[in-house]
């Protein structure tokens, strides 16, 4: 089998300071014209009277000089750092895997786990490549095994996390963000991970895989997208991760796998959110646990699905660029009104966790070609369909859900997604 990772991944962004003009004046057309289809159809919920009294009182509140709109950052922020993507075409190659800081990765240590997802029989190193008896090969290209052809649909995803690589990384930056929203989505703790075999599905560039080693577990970060390059980037110094390229729907291991399975914010950019739940199931031990979070059918998320249709046929590059224009607008007027009343039509990032932050978040939210949302009783449902027991949301934040296979479920449920 060929893979597609063998050329670099090229950084978000244009190095032209006149391409980056016409990508915002184009995408800026583009979705006013939009907003006007999206009110016009009704598919875009603003009740015009409704609209008009927010409008009111964001006037008065100015005038007053009331507070900033909840989640606006409340000081100035300072001037930010050019992006990478403004100064690079291709992933950079200052952090490979092996480098200085690295240690060496020995895939033979995990090869046990692996299976063909074709045949389902044992893989052995052959060359370069991972073989099965069949004849099946699958490539091994910078210590990362790769069982899918491309990145497919989620290559904005590819290209995302490899421009922000390091964004969301708790290390780099000396936070907990990353470790505290795996602890609140989760309900996981160190001490139910450690000693643990976990799968990361959907690991991104690596942010809950680098707390999940931390803690004491053993962890397998999968991935479609060229995320995986990244991740391997950022885990380099990680002797007790692998990561590896494969679809969730089709992964590369035997039932009963592992201790504990890990999901944040992923499977609602597959084609069947559901389906995409149900198999990883079967990959779960007796007694296992996995959990989840997947969009809630609530507030800017739900908004945002009916924007997805024509954001995500925007072309990366412009629709990258206006972002990181729109953000550092955003951020030098903080509290404007005239970005409230933007904001309520098309909800961008404003953590108040900095601009790079913001800048990434606003384009993973537009630019997946799925985005789905669902209700928590819905979510619970699937996991109690699939013979899970113990399940509950796993903390405060919705469709945060959790549950235990046990060994009742992992004998007599039938291991297949369903079908239809």
């Amino acid at each position: 089998m060929k893979s597609n990772a063998t050329a670099p991944v090229r950084a978000l962004g244009s190095t032209s300071a006149a391409r980056r003009a016409v990508h915002v004046c184009a995408v800026s057309a583009y979705l006013a014209a939009t907003w006007v289809i999206l009110v016009a159809t009704r598919r875009l919920r603003i009740h015009p009277i409704e609209f008009a009294r927010k409008a009111l009182r964001r006037v008065l509140r100015g005038l007053r000089g009331g507070p900033a709109p909840a989640g606006t950052p409340s000081t100035p922020v300072p001037e930010p750092a050019p992006s990478a993507s403004l100064h690079a075409e291709s992933v950079r190659d200052e952090k490979p895997a092996g480098g200085r800081d690295s240690v060496p990765f020995a895939l033979s240590e995990w090869i046990e786990l692996f299976r063909c997802p074709r045949c389902r029989d044992r893989l052995a190193r052959d060359g370069e490549d991972l073989a099965c008896p069949a004849g099946h090969r699958f490539p091994v290209i910078r210590d990362i095994p790769r069982f899918v052809e491309s990145d497919a649909y989620v290559r904005s995803f590819s290209r995302e996390w490899n421009t922000h690589d390091t964004t969301q990384l708790d290390s780099h930056h000396q936070t907990s963000i990353t470790e505290d929203t795996l602890r609140t989505k989760t309900g996981l703790t160190p001490s139910d991970v450690a000693g643990k075999l976990v799968l990361d599905a959907g690991v991104g560039s690596g942010r809950f895989a680098e707390v999940l080693a931390r803690w004491g577990a053993r962890v397998v970060g999968v991935d479609l997208s060229l995320a995986v390059e990244a991740a391997r980037r950022n885990l380099a110094t990680e002797s007790s991760v692998c990561i590896a390229q494969a679809d969730i729907g089709h992964l590369p291991f035997a039932p009963a796998t592992f201790d504990l399975i890990v999901s944040i914010g992923v499977l609602h950019h597959t084609p069947d959110t559901r389906r995409s739940f149900e198999a990883l199931v079967p990959l779960l031990k007796p007694g296992g646990t996995i959990a989840i979070w997947v969009y809630p059918n609530e507030a800017s998320y739900a908004t945002r699905a009916v924007w997805i249709p024509y954001t995500s046929r925007i072309p990366e590059d412009a629709f990258y660029d206006w972002c990181r224009w729109l953000i550092h607008l955003s951020h030098r007027h903080a509290g404007s009104r005239a970005l409230g009343f933007l904001w309520d039509a098309f909800p961008y990032s404003r953590q108040g966790l900095g601009l790079e932050w913001d800048v990434l978040d606003t384009f993973d939210g537009y630019s997946p070609r799925y985005h789905g949302i669902h209700s928590p009783d819905e979510v619970m449902g699937w996991f109690r369909s699939a013979g899970l027991a113990e399940v509950r949301e796993a903390g405060p934040v919705h469709t945060s859900v959790r549950g235990a296979r046990s060994a009742v479920s992992a004998t007599s449920h039938s291991s297949r997604p369903r079908a239809g």
